[in-house]
C-alpha cells in the first residue's frame, strides 16, 4: 500500500475532476483496494474481491468506458465509472477515499456523471449498491435518484438495490 493514501488533504479549494488517464491505473487499484477491503462485511468476500480489481482489469475499464476522478495533488481521492448501455448510463465503481468522505467529492462525481449522460444523450442514469451502504444511499436520494428495485442474492449471494434517475 502506498502510504500517501493514509491521510489525504480534504480542505483544498475547489474540486478538480478530470477524465481518468491510462497512467492512473496503479493509483485507482490502490484506492479500490483500500476502500473495498474495508467493506467486505457489507459486500461479501467475492463481491469485495471483484471490486478490488487488478491493474489489467482497471486498464480495460478505462479503455472501454468513461471514468472520472477527483485529484488532490498527486493522489486520486475519488472515482466513478460511466458505462454507456443502450441509451442509458450505468454508473459503476464509485469510491471515495475514507479520509475524504463527506467532503463533497462523491456528490461532485455523481453530478459530473450526470453531465456526461446529458452530453451523450442518455435517457437515464442507473446503478446498483449494497443495502448496508447507508451514507451512500442518502447521497443518491439527495441527488434525485430513486430506488427502483432490489435483486436478492444477485452477486455471489449478495443482495443489491437498484437506483435510477430519469433525464
Amino acid at each position: 500500500m502506498n502510504t500517501k493514501y493514509r491521510a489525504l488533504p480534504v480542505n483544498l479549494p475547489g474540486i478538480n475532476i478530470r477524465r481518468a488517464r491510462p497512467d492512473d491505473v496503479h493509483k485507482l487499484a490502490e484506492l479500490y483496494d483500500l476502500v473495498w477491503s474495508r467493506e467486505v462485511h457489507l459486500l461479501g468476500e467475492k463481491l469485495a474481491a471483484e471490486r478490488r480489481a487488478d491493474i489489467d482489469t482497471i486498464r480495460n475499464w478505462l479503455e472501454q468506458d468513461a471514468y472520472f476522478v477527483v485529484e488532490l495533488k498527486e493522489c486520486i481521492a475519488a472515482a466513478i465509472g460511466c458505462e454507456e448501455r443502450h441509451g442509458t448510463l450505468h454508473l459503476v465503481h464509485l469510491v471515495t477515499h475514507p479520509d475524504c468522505r463527506r467532503s463533497g467529492y462523491g456528490e461532485a462525481l455523481m453530478e459530473r456523471a450526470e453531465q456526461h449522460a446529458v452530453e451523450i444523450g442518455a435517457v437515464k442514469l442507473w446503478f446498483d449498491t449494497a443495502p448496508g451502504l447507508n451514507a451512500a444511499q442518502q447521497l443518491y436520494e439527495k441527488l434525485g435518484y430513486r430506488m427502483c428495485g432490489r435483486l436478492n442474492r444477485h452477486y455471489w449471494g449478495t443482495d443489491v438495490i437498484l437506483y435510477e434517475k430519469l433525464l
